[in-house]
């Protein structure tokens, strides 16, 4: 696989992930509504598909979600907490896992599922808030970094065309220096990228 090639795979992964996350929020709504009212959290799953049926298209992910987790209860007598465990485990995303871990809980000791469902929505809620916060805040950086970059290269780009001569002497007797300039213009590329990278 080329380097572009994984780079933009992972970069569609992470866009996937944060689309289905927000969506999600919306999911823990509507399920809280239904077990406040008195429903099992099967039945919630379930209610929701029609709940969320105006807003979302049956091509959006959590949609696609739902319906596939409705049709492994019917289809395959599939415990509610196991299809939200698979979801989270799919998906790769640890809000999901964690609240599958959460309604198991609270279906084993008798907690109050409805409340533990709110807050997990609150919390994701203000989690997602917080996130494009920090990339509002790095974006600028990270683009920064990427111009201090590229700026070695675009200036013996043109000094290559204005006065191709003044960069003999590099080529014949500076190449060890050049590859060490490069190495460390790759590295700090690298530990820009990091230092911007900050996942909450």
């Amino acid at each position: 696989m080329l380097p572009m090639e994984k780079q933009y795979g992972k970069f569609a992964s992470e866009k996937k992930k944060e689309v289905l996350l927000e969506q999600f929020k919306d999911l823990l709504y509507s399920m809280s509504a239904a077990v406040s009212t008195g429903r099992s959290l099967g039945q919630a799953i379930e209610e929701s598909a029609e709940f969320w049926q105006g807003t979302y298209g049956e091509k959006d992910y959590i949609m696609i979600e739902i319906s596939g987790m409705v049709r492994k209860m019917k289809e395959s007598n599939m415990p509610d907490v196991e299809v939200l465990r698979d979801f989270g485990d799919r998906s790769g995303i640890d809000d999901i896992k964690d609240l599958a871990m959460v309604c198991t809980t609270c279906k084993a000791t008798g907690g109050d599922l409805s409340k533990a469902l709110t807050d997990a929505s609150d919390l994701i809620g203000d989690k997602i808030t917080l996130e494009k916060e920090l990339k509002s805040i790095t974006a600028q950086k990270r683009f920064e970094g990427r111009i201090v970059s590229l700026a070695p290269f675009l200036l013996i780009l043109v000094i290559r065309i204005s006065s191709p001569s003044y960069l003999q002497p590099l080529y014949s007797n500076g190449r060890l220096i050049s590859t060490i300039a490069l190495a460390l213009i790759i590295c700090g590329w690298i530990l820009i990228e990091r230092v911007n990278s900050i996942e909450i």
